[in-house]
């Protein structure tokens, strides 16, 4: 079967959730026997090129089919290519299989999607592939730094083309039940429930030590997390307004691009005690990523908004470490609430201290079923229904043909 991917950021290295989930999705059809091209449009001027893909197009393009596109860049992108006859060709001729099924990650290319059969003559089964609810996580963002009717408009139009994507669909997949829940609401074609995971791994000597570089002999939690707004707000969220969770020689390591974000954030130094405990490690290598994991004493997960599934709470469950998050970061991992190691708390206050309980606590010993239980979080377990999911819905296609 040939399978068409149509999204809006490269995968070849994957750096982000969403390349890390659409990655491997593309890596399990490959398994399974599948024929699959990826073809898309470069979201960000930030990402490198890749084959397949449409540059970035740029301010004045996107300005020319939407007057605000730094508000909903993803949205004005959505409009060129299936509005502009220039662009939706553009993207059209890197496409060179004819599909059997088409999956369109997350809303923006489903209007080039629905332009694109028609215009090839082809009948795909379409599957829309959710990675969260668009318009409420859109809305949250764009309500933090504009006006509450600006907020609403950019949330009903992300809206509409999201539910038209969903019901216009013959099957959708979805990361969390939440969502899933959500989008029975707009269609009655199967849905497929696929969570997102995380890759097994084993801490390289290269990686400990990086690791041991970083944080030196002193007792430690962690948070991953890239500069995207939510992760700056819900750190501030549950760690604002004073910060006493940790003892002198503790620390609290921020790794990814949310740590320069929020040492340079004037809210960093109005919490009393917080700038004191902050470690900042910037981006750092896979190797010792895992090394800072395997050293850790807890993971913390402070996310207080955004839909879908949180992959760094796959990858703080499978660490092995004492996990302390809020009830958004364990969307879709509900399972884990109340196992062996893993804390919840919304209440900033609470989860203040409880990071003070847990960092008190002697290092995490989970028995074996605990340790069985945290390998339903790798990919090859979350994605295993993928495969037959997609071939049933393009059987079903042909039938009703």
């Amino acid at each position: 079967m040939k399978i068409l991917v149509l999204c809006t950021y490269p995968i070849r290295n994957p750096v982000h959730g969403g390349q890390l989930r659409v990655r491997n999705m593309v890596d399990t059809y490959l398994r399974a026997g599948h024929e699959v091209q990826v073809v898309g449009v470069l979201g960000s001027d930030q990402y490198p090129p890749e084959e397949g893909f449409v540059k970035f197009p740029g301010h004045e393009a996107l300005v020319s089919v939407y007057p605000e596109p730094f508000l909903m860049e993803d949205y004005a992108i959505s409009k060129l290519f299936a509005e502009s006859q220039i662009w939706f060709e553009r993207l059209a001729a890197k496409v060179s299989i004819v599909p059997d099924v088409i999956e369109v990650v997350q809303p923006w290319l489903f209007g080039f999607c629905q332009r694109y059969v028609v215009q090839a003559c082809i009948q795909p089964a379409i599957v829309y592939s959710s990675q969260n609810v668009e318009s409420s996580l859109k809305e949250r963002i764009v309500r933090s730094y504009s006006r509450e009717k600006r907020a609403l408009a950019v949330a009903d139009s992300i809206h509409t083309a999201e539910v038209a994507a969903i019901s216009g669909s013959d099957g959708v997949i979805c990361v969390s039940q939440t969502d899933l829940d959500w989008s029975r609401q707009h269609s009655d074609k199967s849905m497929l429930l696929a969570p997102n995971g995380v890759k097994p791994w084993a801490v390289s000597d290269e990686g400990n030590t990086a690791a041991k570089t970083i944080v030196g002999g002193k007792q430690f939690s962690i948070y991953c997390a890239s500069a995207h707004p939510p992760n700056m707000t819900g750190f501030f969220e549950m760690f604002g307004g004073g910060f006493g969770s940790l003892m002198p020689d503790q620390s609290l390591l921020i790794v990814g691009g949310a740590g320069p974000a929020i040492a340079g954030d004037v809210r960093v130094h109005q919490s009393a005690k917080l700038a004191e405990r902050i470690v900042v490690a910037g981006i750092v290598s896979q190797s010792c990523l895992e090394g800072l994991l395997d050293l850790a004493h807890c993971v913390v997960l402070p996310l207080t908004q955004g839909g879908g599934t949180n992959l760094k709470t796959a990858e703080a469950l499978w660490s092995g470490r004492y996990v302390l998050a809020t009830t958004v970061a364990m969307r879709g991992f509900e399972d884990f609430l109340g196992a062996q190691g893993v804390f919840v708390a919304d209440d900033p206050s609470d989860f203040k201290r409880a990071l003070r309980h847990v960092m008190a606590l002697a290092p995490l010993q989970l028995s074996d079923a605990d340790c069985n239980k945290r390998k339903r979080v790798l990919w090859d377990e979350s994605l295993s229904l993928l495969p037959s999911f997609i071939e049933q819905i393009e059987k079903e296609k042909n039938i009703n043909v």
